[in-house]
């Protein structure tokens, strides 16, 4: 049985790449706003979130902290992406509890290998 991915995304294009990238080995559910992410991933129970930092109606630093907080969710794997590349940013993901952070413009096979390094971790 697949790995189930939830892919919160706010840019339409890019969660379909994302989609398209990941969805021959994992089954993909798709998110473009924070509500709806964590309302997708509380319902799904997915076993990885990639996730958009800056969403609009919540941040992805406070859907991590969410995953994080819930007893039912606190074991979600968590992939960061975004397009701030600051290092701080990457800590402040990483200090939220995020698994792995990759930066846009990302590679295809470079999506892929960080979300099979997390999954197999």
């Amino acid at each position: 049985m697949k790995k189930t991915i939830v892919i919160a995304e706010d840019e339409k294009p890019i969660a379909e790449a994302q989609k398209l990238i990941l969805g021959k080995e994992y089954a993909i559910h798709l998110a473009h706003d924070g509500e709806t992410a964590l309302q997708l991933i509380q319902r799904v129970r997915p076993d990885i979130v990639v996730l958009d930092l800056m969403l609009p109606k919540m941040s992805g630093i406070d859907i991590c902290r969410q995953i994080r907080a819930s007893q039912e969710l606190r074991h979600t794997k968590v992939v960061m992406v975004t397009a701030k590349n600051m290092r701080q940013d990457e800590l402040r993901g990483m200090g939220v509890g995020a698994d792995d952070y990759i930066m846009k413009p990302f590679e295809p096979l470079e999506l892929l290998h960080v979300v099979h390094q997390v999954a197999n971790r």
